[in-house]
């Protein structure tokens, strides 16, 4: 419920990174870390020996707090993810950075405190100067274990992690520890003016299923606790202290996604799921983009696909897009051939005989990608397919994981970035090969695997008709192909307005896709933010996209709207649209309009779904 104030504030909107998804309605809990530093004096050489012994105890109750904390992460999203906070643990046995902290203590004459401030800052400089956003990001982890020890070592009291109201915790940074231990109250969702999609707290929200945004900058200096807060991290946006109107169009489409919206004594879907069929019959199949690496994002996943499942009881809805490059972000080395195919092998296993789409590797531009080369422009850099052709011993590892968890049929392959038709028949090569090296060791796969691309940049969209008969299929991932056909990156707070998924130019390139796919014979799909985005389900409907693949939270609220939806009606609007619209406000315009028309401007509400702003703060 929203909690009144004695005087009304201004709505403020603010935009940042969406690191889980998820939609959170709640009063807002300002949290506080205090930071500590340590004062530089010098010891009486007789406070020597007791200043290591302060060290050493402090860093024997480290250890222990962490494991506490390991022990409460595995219990709430598994051994995988909890391994974060082992790389802490070993950092608080690495001897050798012990060692230094002992012999700066005992040569200098400093304060145990000082010296681990100095030290523990020196590693973080370190990484906050590296070219790697991931790099960067990790510095956090060197501020929470030196915060940690110096809390010991000053002897200061612990810091706050329960919180009683059901809360949406907002902070200017939070750590691995605190997401996992705000976690045991009612946390509502993280909305952290610091952070990024691969850190590991965006990796624990996501694993623990609480939506977050991160990278909100300077948000948090202007949200006091009780402030209402609509948390948007299907948009990436922070809206506090909404209007009525803003509260209830998120009510209702919060109450869609958690599926209150959706008669709950039918079927998730139909009958013949996967499948959602408009009034006049028009089939549209339904499938699920999965972050891998998350067990809570698998749960809910297969949870779906069960409820989906026909009365045999096996699944049939399946995954449209697994980003297999999450799982790189929970370990430090390259995960070796075995590692990925037992991983690969066990959700193939667990949706069966549901299809799943496994992705190579995309990693690069704004994705995770070790390695310390730096790129004046990393979008338009070595990232995605392009990394895999490059490094053919890790490509090939990949491939022959997934062609050995595709023994039972229902494991398909898609590779991402593909730019020309000389890339994808290199990749073919490697797929070749791959399947040469399984036979002669007499392992078996499906010799059929389907192999599909990701069609994300202008020039895939335009030869579309080349790359008909190398492949099975096209998907289409509309987040990278708006950001390389307008030229904007989406993450940049600067033009962050300027991203416009439904802008005239990049629905044209998804017909064109669309059409070269339906002369060939081969299906697409669509797999990127504009298959969850309610205004542009009738355009998909109209240019006959055949399946959608959307995030589980968002499978109830699409197959609502395509029981709504006429296809001959969406064919005509469609056509209407791509011949006159010249802006992406021409497009919305015609789009609410005919919803109007038809009733349905409520199951399609515009009003939750306002552009972005970047980082900066927005008056209403």
């Amino acid at each position: 419920m929203v909690s009144h104030h004695k005087e009304a504030k201004e709505t403020l909107r603010f935009s940042g990174v969406a690191a889980s998804r998820g939609i959170a309605i709640g009063p807002a809990y300002r949290y506080f870390r205090t930071f500590l530093f340590a004062e530089d004096r010098e010891l009486a050489v007789s406070e020597v020996g007791p200043e290591i012994e302060r060290f050493d105890a402090a860093i024997a109750k480290a250890r222990q707090e962490i494991e506490k904390v390991r022990r409460v992460s595995e219990q709430k999203v598994g051994a995988a993810v909890s391994s974060i906070f082992e790389a802490q643990r070993m950092m608080v046995s690495d001897e050798f950075i012990l060692s230094t902290i002992r012999q700066r203590i005992k040569q200098e004459l400093k304060p145990a405190a000082y010296v681990v401030d100095m030290e523990f800052s020196a590693h973080q400089r370190k990484l906050e100067a590296s070219d790697n956003p991931m790099m960067r990001e990790r510095a956090d982890d060197i501020e929470d274990i030196k915060q940690r020890l110096l809390r010991y070592l000053l002897d200061r009291k612990k810091w706050l992690s329960k919180i009683e109201v059901p809360s949406i915790l907002v902070a200017d940074i939070l750590t691995p520890a605190d997401a996992i231990l705000f976690a045991r109250s009612s946390m509502l969702g993280f909305a952290i003016d610091g952070g990024g999609v691969t850190s590991h707290v965006a990796i624990l929200a996501r694993s623990l299923g609480i939506p977050a945004i991160l990278a909100l900058h300077a948000a948090a200096e202007h949200i006091e606790t009780g402030d209402m807060l609509i948390l948007d991290g299907e948009r990436g946006e922070l809206i506090v202290c909404p209007d009525a109107e803003t509260l209830r169009g998120y009510e209702q489409e919060q109450s869609i996604v958690h599926g209150s919206g959706v008669e709950q004594s039918g079927p998730i879907i139909e009958e013949d799921a996967p499948v959602a069929r408009t009034t006049d019959g028009h089939a549209t199949t339904l499938l699920m983009n999965l972050e891998f690496g998350s067990e809570v994002a698998i749960i809910e996943a297969e949870r779906l696909s069960d409820a989906a499942a026909r009365s045999n009881g096996k699944k049939q809805l399946g995954l449209g897009l697994v980003r297999t490059e999450h799982f790189l972000l929970l370990h430090d080395e390259f995960p070796t051939e075995e590692e990925q195919n037992a991983l690969y092998k066990d959700l193939a296993d667990r949706f069966y005989p549901a299809p799943i789409t496994l992705r190579t590797f995309d990693v690069g531009g704004d994705k995770v990608l070790s390695g310390t080369y730096r790129e004046d422009n990393p979008f338009l850099g070595w990232r995605g397919l392009r990394i895999s052709l490059d490094e053919p011993d890790l490509f090939l590892a990949q491939l022959r994981a997934i062609l050995r968890a595709s023994a039972r049929g229902n494991v398909k392959i898609m590779f991402p970035m593909v730019t020309t038709v000389d890339e994808l028949e290199r990749a073919l090569a490697f797929v070749k090969e791959a399947k040469s090296t399984l036979q002669s060791n007499g392992e078996r796969f499906d010799e059929h695997l389907p192999v599909g691309i990701m069609i994300e940049v202008p020039s895939a969209a335009i030869m579309a008709e080349s790359f008909v008969p190398l492949v099975d299929y096209f998907s289409i991932g509309s987040n990278d192909l708006t950001q390389y056909t307008l030229a904007v990156d989406r993450g940049n707070d600067l033009i962050s307005t300027l991203y416009q998924e439904l802008h005239p130019a990049v629905l044209r390139l998804i017909k064109l896709t669309v059409d070269a796919g339906k002369r060939g014979g081969k299906p697409v799909s669509i797999c990127g933010e504009l298959g969850s985005y309610p205004l542009a389900t009738p355009l998909l409907v109209g240019m006959g996209i055949a399946e959608i693949s959307v995030a589980p939270s968002s499978v109830r609220a699409l197959a609502t709207r395509l029981r709504l939806l006429n296809h001959a009606e969406c064919k005509e609007l469609t056509s209407s649209i791509l011949a006159s619209s010249v802006s992406p406000e021409d497009v919305k315009r015609e789009i609410l309009q005919f919803l109007s028309e038809r009733q349905l401007i409520d199951l399609f509400s515009e009003s939750t779904l306002r552009p972005g702003s970047g980082a900066r703060m927005i008056k209403k």
